[in-house]
């Protein structure tokens, strides 16, 4: 049995998810976690969250309603504000396995060296159905700044699934505001530079909702640009061979968001960048003339 359950923070960042917040807020207080911190920061949703969340605001360590500049805003609001040694968010939308922040706890109270760590993290659908036979792993220890970034084996940090150190936090600094979908990606980025990857929690923490209205189908594009861009801010500090592999990686998916976005017009693009006719990539999409 673990010693002194260390207290967590977890954030719920929302904005016009009332379908889902109530079971995401449920999720949380459910777990009946003895030393929590719970806070939402709504971004001033128009339809009925605000009601879902004064309906538990006496459950709530603290709930906020009124605009902000996007997620990232909003949850580097909830950073702020957070007091507990372990801290992360949950979207609202997504949910927590049962058991999931004890066992959180525990890893971290019997691994007091550990600055991060990230569990298995399975999809769901609007209805809550499981989409994956198995959850997907979370990490593995030995990952690097270059495999995170060339995305080498089945790095992959869910981030549900993910719990740091409020340490760790401070020493990174906050969410960058300007990236609205690959904030998480970023992050993970600087705290693999500050102190290397996360532990492995092996077993399942979380739940990640795919549906209609959620960022990651709705906005793939978006997702591919910034994914990019992040990738690029972080390329000058690999080894000279890994830069090169980032540059041919770069180059590739560069094309390939081109293509996804040109509406079957990449020819434009080739019409600008002739060299481009060098990439079977590229040949491909203008025989088979692909496009939304």
């Amino acid at each position: 049995m673990s010693g002194h359950l260390p207290r967590i923070t977890v954030i719920t960042p929302s904005l016009n998810q009332a379908t889902f917040l109530e079971e995401t807020i449920r999720g949380v207080l459910d777990q009946r976690y003895p030393n929590l911190q719970y806070g939402i920061i709504d971004g001033g949703s128009t339809d009925g969250s605000a009601a879902i969340i004064e309906r538990y605001r006496p459950r709530l360590d603290f709930a906020v309603i009124e605009p902000d500049r996007g997620q990232s805003h909003a949850i580097n609001k909830g950073l702020a504000r957070a007091d507990g040694e372990i801290v992360t968010w949950l979207c609202a939308d997504d949910t927590y396995a049962p058991g999931a922040l004890r066992a959180v706890g525990e890893f971290f109270a019997d691994h007091p060296g550990a600055p991060w760590v990230a569990g298995h993290c399975r999809h769901i659908d609007a209805r809550g159905a499981m989409l994956d036979a198995s959850p997907a792993v979370g990490a593995s220890p030995e990952r690097s700044l270059a495999d995170l970034l060339l995305g080498r084996g089945s790095v992959c940090f869910p981030q549900p699934g993910v719990f740091w150190r409020r340490s760790l936090q401070q020493a990174v600094g906050p969410l960058d505001e300007a990236l609205h979908y690959q904030m998480d990606y970023d992050l993970w980025c600087r705290f693999v530079q500050c102190a290397g990857g996360p532990m492995l929690l092996d077993r399942e923490l979380a739940h990640y909702r795919l549906h209609d209205a959620s960022k990651t189908c709705s906005s793939r594009h978006r997702f591919m640009a910034e994914r990019i861009r992040v990738r690029r801010r972080y390329a000058q500090r690999l080894p000279l061979s890994d830069r090169l592999r980032l540059i041919r990686l770069l180059g590739y998916l560069r094309r390939e968001h081109t293509i996804e976005t040109s509406a079957g017009r990449i020819w434009r693009h080739v019409v600008r960048r002739p060299w481009w006719l060098a990439s079977q990539q590229v040949r491909e999409a203008l025989r088979q003339g692909v496009g939304p």
